[in-house]
């Protein structure tokens, strides 16, 4: 059913002048209607997510932070800027001292500002591998043996025998 009537409108989104048949008609057509109604749901996310940030930046955890002689482990990392796991290494290796006061671990403002007082040193770990004097080929193991060449790797795995590798032979300790 059509209305009789005849309402001029300023399209919301084009600006172009039209007749509308409801006083609800906002817009001249579905496309500019379309666009329109993105627009306003692009708007509506924009000022959700912009709140939120705000409301990120006014809780300043660092702020909170500063003046507490003692931290959780969450207030360590957000002060130390590392993950929680990381913290939990920190602690599991000795490097940082935590008390465990009922369910909370809390750790001392003055024992995370120690540890960069006295820096350790930083050494990449290497993996010394046993020299292999006498040795055999895998093709001299499976024959010898009688075995797969899949049966040497997992015993090898398994009992950590030293291997070698050179020029695409695999060359096994004796």
């Amino acid at each position: 059913m059509s209305s009789n009537l005849k309402i001029k409108r300023i399209c919301a989104w084009c600006g172009k002048e039209f007749i509308a048949q409801k006083t609800t008609t906002a817009c001249c057509s579905k496309q500019c209607a379309n666009a329109l109604y993105k627009k306003k749901k692009r708007d509506e996310a924009i000022k959700a997510n912009n709140q939120f940030v705000e409301k990120k930046i006014d809780e300043k955890p660092i702020e909170r932070i500063k003046d507490k002689p003692f931290l959780t482990i969450t207030e360590t990392a957000i002060y130390l800027g590392v993950t929680r796991p990381t913290v939990y290494g920190y602690i599991k290796r000795g490097e940082l001292k935590v008390t465990r006061l009922g369910f909370k671990y809390l750790l001392k403002k003055e024992d995370i500002d120690e540890l960069f007082n006295n820096p350790t040193e930083f050494h990449t770990p290497t993996k010394e591998k046993a020299p292999i004097t006498d040795f055999y080929t895998t093709a001299e193991v499976k024959e010898k043996y009688h075995v797969n060449e899949s049966w040497i790797f997992l015993v090898a795995k398994k009992n950590n025998i030293p291997r070698t590798f050179n020029r695409g032979k695999t060359y096994w300790s004796k």
